[in-house]
């Protein structure tokens, strides 16, 4: 029995890849040597959160394992589309490095769906 919802992971996905692919790359290109390399490497982890809250978000049976997937395929686009244009396979271990920060973050965006729906729930139970 699979507990993975794929459409659930997909959408959190697409989510983030939306703002990480982009940001990914004008940091390798336009913005290598520019003080907007910090910016977009901040934009870039957003994506991998945002991944994981879009996942968690229709409050699938394991949120945060949904979360850690989506993000965890939110790093691997950029890395693909890195691999394919360059023709050059990074660092191994940078790259098992970056998927579980991404996991990590995905996670963390899935917390904080679940904590806002646990607060949107007990809101309504109040009033």
């Amino acid at each position: 029995m699979n507990i993975f919802d794929r459409r659930v992971v997909l959408s959190g996905a697409l989510s983030g890849l939306f703002f990480a692919l982009p940001a990914a790359v004008a940091q390798r290109t336009v913005f290598s040597d520019a003080p907007m390399n910090g910016v977009m490497l901040f934009v870039i982890f957003f994506a991998g959160a945002l991944a994981g809250f879009a996942a968690a978000r229709p409050m699938p049976m394991h949120a945060l394992m949904h979360g850690a997937a989506a993000g965890l395929v939110t790093f691997l686009g950029p890395q693909i589309v890195y691999l394919v244009a360059t023709r050059q396979f990074p660092n191994p271990l940078a790259v098992i490095f970056g998927g579980l920060m991404f996991a990590s973050l995905g996670t963390i965006g899935a917390y904080i769906a679940v904590w806002r729906d646990a607060q949107d729930t007990a809101r309504r139970n109040r009033a």
